[in-house]
């Protein structure tokens, strides 16, 4: 939040590109002032409480995922519509439980997890089309390119830490042994300077190609008006 996300905010700001944030809960609570920024320019959605799995459902995590709706509506004064679990771990009940609750979209579906495929919320669903580790290696940007080119509205997905070195946190003694028990190696490989230069990479070939960058809750409203 505090090192990576002001570089993926100047990398948006220099290409004028809206996107979609998902925070959580817990992220409104202890950085109202940098969402409140945020939700000026972009929109913000929910990304659960504290960043829990929904593979399997509790009576709490439904509580929660209300929650943190509201502790995200009461800090940028804006109405939060759409919804991602994390690591993509979901469940038919969870969709049901969002449907419930009002969120008019979700993006928690991938097209490279062959459990997703066969998954149809009752709500609409924007589906990820690879997971952002695929900038990080050899010929993985070219990858990128030629799957978001073969879909009319493709779904780019990314986090703030992968702008931040991950491999000199491996290095803190202080913090070693946590990073190396929780961090894939896709996880450290070519994150910071490398993974941005990359993504202005993509940003720049998808421009030339003719696409334009929108936000999941500008989409939903075009499709709503024009009934498509």
């Amino acid at each position: 939040m505090e090192v990576g996300l002001p570089k993926i905010i100047r990398l948006l700001e220099k290409y004028k590109i809206e996107c979609t944030f998902f925070a959580t809960g817990e992220i409104a609570e202890s950085h109202p002032k940098t969402l409140k920024e945020i939700a000026k320019k972009h929109e913000l959605a929910c990304h659960s409480y504290f960043h829990e799995t929904f593979d399997k459902m509790t009576a709490q995590k439904i509580s929660r995922i209300e929650e943190s709706r509201n502790v995200l509506q009461r800090t940028v004064n804006q109405e939060i519509i759409g919804f991602r679990a994390p690591k993509f771990l979901v469940s038919e009940e969870l969709y049901q439980v969002l449907a419930q609750l009002g969120f008019r979209y979700d993006s928690s579906l991938t097209w490279f997890k062959p459990q997703h495929l066969r998954m149809t919320p009752p709500i609409r669903e924007f589906r990820v089309q690879l997971p952002s580790a695929f900038l990080n290696f050899p010929l993985g940007s070219r990858v990128f390119m030629r799957i978001l080119k073969a879909s009319s509205f493709p779904v780019m997905c990314f986090h703030c830490w992968e702008a931040v070195d991950v491999r000199s946190l491996l290095t803190m003694p202080a913090a070693n042994s946590i990073y190396t028990r929780y961090f894939r190696p896709d996880m450290w490989v070519n994150t910071g300077d490398g993974f941005l230069g990359r993504l202005e990479s993509l940003i720049r070939s998808l421009l030339k190609a003719g696409f334009h960058f929108v936000t999941l809750r500008d989409y939903v409203h075009r499709a709503r008006s024009e009934n498509f």
